[in-house]
């Protein structure tokens, strides 16, 4: 009966301990993931605050009486979501940093350590509030960038030329001197121009009131002076004839380049679902897909490139707090993460160049970095 007890009395000191051990992980892993997701915040409103006070020096020289001070808040304001997604990686990584090195400078990380938290549970704690993060990005860029993006250039375009208008559903419209085009859908080449496709041209009569004459094209492209229309069909409003057809068709035209360059939406501002769409639509008309395919593997491979950068520089945080010399650490450490990031770019720029899988060379840089940050922390 004694013995019983005693055993009884040792498993719930030893449950009682275990559970302590659990608490105190527990909150030791809440307490790094809300110092790191604070940092990440903090940096993220600094960054963007940076990118948005740039943009609105660059916008406001082109402010005219249409496109005034306020049309330009609403721009900015729009863009925003934007521009927090692009800033991201480098808050991430230099949130991180700064909150790492933090308890590293109060020796918080070190009695972490001490107590059993080990590096492996504190870059969990990290990659849960970057986690977290990344999660709500994602449903922004799939869900709320795109249409903010698209109908901002929209809406400037319009108060600036009176030559602009988005449709109600994705067509754009333009007014091109004597001319209304409807673009069904449009699409960026492998040259940076874009390429149009189910264009209605309406030459309006003299008054600029009535269409008299209606023209379809199957593709088309704008060199910045003229239409270059292909699979064209026209016929007369009051005709009764069918219409008649020619393979190619030039027209003058009013519109500028860098018109098209704002109003035609981006490959990376499309959502994953709009990025396929686009590649089988031009798979299916025949035209080049290969910026397209670019942005898809890139909106995909997002989260794991921020991780990446943030796995890299970890090591260097630990060092920090073990030996010392904690600023020269965070600054090898953000070197390194910006390495990553330049390389990335680099390797996306000469993309169309890979003999091999495109999504194999998007992904090559993360698995690299990350595998020397998981190398450099077995060797702590």
């Amino acid at each position: 009966m004694a013995g019983s007890r005693c055993a009884r009395a040792i498993g719930a000191r030893a449950f009682l301990a275990a559970l302590e051990v659990v608490v105190i992980a527990g909150i030791f892993g809440r307490y790094i993931s809300r110092t790191v997701l604070v940092w990440v915040l903090i940096v993220a409103v600094l960054l963007a605050g940076l990118y948005t006070l740039i943009e609105l020096v660059r916008e406001a020289q082109d402010l005219i009486r249409d496109y005034g001070p306020l049309q330009m808040l609403s721009y900015l304001a729009q863009t925003t979501p934007s521009r927090v997604y692009d800033i991201f990686p480098f808050a991430a990584l230099i949130g991180t940093m700064l909150g790492l090195g933090g308890l590293a400078g109060t020796n918080e990380l070190v009695a972490m350590r001490a107590a059993g938290y080990d590096r492996g549970r504190i870059l969990g704690s990290v990659m849960l509030a970057v986690g977290g993060c990344l999660i709500i990005l994602f449903l922004l860029a799939e869900f709320v960038i795109p249409g903010l993006e698209t109908r901002a250039n929209a809406q400037r375009d319009q108060l600036r030329s009176g030559q602009v208008h988005l449709g109600r559903f994705g067509a754009l419209w333009l007014r091109d001197g004597s001319m209304m085009v409807r673009i069904g859908y449009s699409a960026w080449s492998d040259e940076n121009r874009p390429e149009f496709g189910d264009v209605l041209i309406y030459r309006l009569n003299e008054a600029g009131m009535q269409p008299e004459l209606v023209m379809h094209a199957e593709h088309a492209t704008h060199t910045g002076r003229e239409w270059e229309l292909r699979g064209v069909s026209e016929r007369g409003v009051f005709e009764s004839a069918g219409s008649r057809r020619e393979q190619s068709v030039r027209r003058e035209s009013t519109l500028s380049y860098d018109l098209f360059s704002s109003a035609v939406s981006k490959p990376r501002m499309l959502a994953i679902a709009d990025l396929m769409g686009m590649i089988s639509l031009l798979d299916a008309n025949n035209l080049d897909t290969g910026q397209y395919r670019q942005a898809l593997w890139s909106r995909l491979f997002f989260p794991l490139n921020v991780l990446a950068m943030i796995l890299v520089s970890l090591p260097f945080t630990f060092r920090g707090a073990r030996q010392g010399g904690r600023g020269l650490s965070i600054f090898v450490g953000l070197s390194l993460g910006l390495m990553f990031f330049v390389i990335s770019r680099l390797i996306r720029g000469t993309a169309m160049l890979w003999p091999g899988p495109l999504w194999l060379l998007m992904i090559l840089p993360a698995l690299f970095f990350g595998v020397i940050g998981l190398l450099l922390l077995r060797k702590l």
